[in-house]
């Protein structure tokens, strides 16, 4: 059965997080190549959609530009390659609630438990934690904005 755009944007979301994490504070490139994986759920990539786009290439854009546009992601520069995104960070906001330890856990930051996750290809977990990635960035966001405005 085909996941739900939702599943795919949150299990893309916790491999950009993860990888994001793990390469802190180094800019990288994220590339469509780099998560392939995740955005193939049905057939491989036809050699036609390499060279032209198609779903999967869409699919990973507008899920990078969400991040970048809600505050997660910085792309410092534009890339001249397609489907990539060049000298990516995590923002402050992002990595505030990546080195956040939940309590119900204790000791294992978001961003550990996501990049492990992550390595060993625990799917459903790692859509679970990027899912909380984003409520807490929310979250945070609210809360400094309530407190700016008091």
């Amino acid at each position: 059965m085909q996941d739900s755009n939702i599943d795919r944007f949150d299990q893309l979301t916790g491999l950009v997080f993860s990888k994001l994490y793990q390469s802190f504070p180094i800019a990288i490139d994220l590339n469509v190549m780099q998560f392939a994986e995740a955005l193939i759920y049905d057939a491989p990539i036809s050699e036609h959609e390499q060279r032209s786009g198609g779903e999967p290439y869409e699919f990973f854009e507008n899920t990078i530009q969400w991040l970048i546009e809600s505050g997660y992601v910085v792309s410092r520069y534009s890339s001249s390659y397609p489907c990539t995104f060049a000298s990516c960070t995590l923002t402050a906001k992002a990595l505030e609630v990546l080195k956040a330890i939940p309590q119900s856990v204790g000791g294992e930051t978001l961003g550990g438990r996501l990049t492990a996750a992550a390595k060993d290809g625990a799917t459903s977990k790692l859509k679970e934690l990027a899912g909380e990635v984003l409520s807490k960035g929310y979250g945070l966001a609210v809360n400094t904005a309530m407190s700016w405005t008091n």
